[in-house]
């Protein structure tokens, strides 16, 4: 965002609010609130205490953490120490929203540029001299093998047309974590680089033409690979249902009382069913 230029509030030179990071977190203070939006700092210190007595129960109360600015004696003498507050961006807004007029909305915006500005800051990844070394180290291996295999292709004197030739750059590690050499390896007219699942799309869409020999071997190799694994499946199947305890069961019929007959009903008084065991 463009430097801003102070009003009649403040001395009339070009400056942007500066903001530091306090505890990895983006933060202003109360000092450059006053001096940028042209207030008296006790005026600014005033509003901050009412914020914070009317948070009491809130937690924002972290959005403002009270600290001394120590500055300058302009009579020369020890260097004053006053009390002053830092705030978050929430801290900010909230003192900010109380604060109207055309001036105070251009700061207001120079704040919020300063903010988002730090914020993208703190996103980048640290300074690691140790991977910038290791960084430049393997792109000077790669930029080697890119030129001797470049080199070779050229010198070799094969009939292709070597300006026509596709490379692909690897890069790799062994078994103790340690970055191997970059390999550079040409790419043939009948090899491709894609996902199985751009390969697909592109025989769906016809981006690539497979002679029927290579269709017919493709779709072989994909349906002993289902097969496989419904054998797979059933032998898994199989395993879990012998696994499993007997649950089978012979059910015995109850005896029939002699008295009763084989219709289920009552033998006459005196007459019994012959019953043999």
């Amino acid at each position: 965002m463009a430097d801003i230029t102070l009003g009649s509030s403040a001395s009339a030179v070009s400056a942007r609010p500066e903001l530091s990071i306090h505890n990895g977190i983006v933060t202003t203070t109360s000092v450059q609130v006053a001096q940028f939006f042209g207030k008296r700092h006790d005026n600014v210190l005033r509003a901050i205490r009412v914020l914070i007595r009317e948070m009491a129960s809130d937690d924002r109360l972290l959005n403002f953490e009270e600290t001394v600015d120590v500055r300058e004696n302009p009579s020369g003498g020890a260097p004053i120490s006053m009390p002053a507050y830092r705030m978050d961006r929430e801290g900010f807004m909230l003192l900010a929203m109380g604060f109207t007029g055309k001036e105070a909305l251009r700061w207001k915006l120079a704040f919020i540029a300063a903010f988002n500005r730090m914020e993208a800051e703190l996103q980048k990844p640290a300074y690691d001299p140790t991977r910038i070394q290791l960084a430049h180290s393997l792109a000077a291996q790669a930029a080697a093998q890119v030129t001797q295999t470049v080199f070779d292709a050229i010198a070799s004197g094969r009939d292709s047309d070597w300006r026509r030739v596709r490379y692909l750059l690897s890069f790799g590690y062994d078994r103790d974590g340690q970055p191997t050499i970059p390999q550079a390896q040409v790419v043939g007219d009948d090899q491709m680089v894609t996902s199985l699942n751009a390969l697909v799309q592109h025989i769906t869409k016809h981006d690539v033409i497979p002679s029927d020999a290579q269709l017919a071997a493709l779709v072989t190799a994909c349906a002993q690979q289902l097969s496989e694994r419904a054998q797979v499946r059933e032998l898994r199947a199989a395993t879990k249902a012998s696994a499993a305890p007997a649950t089978t069961s012979t059910a015995v019929a109850a005896p029939i009382p002699p008295h009763i007959g084989h219709d289920g009903k009552p033998l006459p008084p005196g007459t019994f069913r012959a019953v043999f065991v």
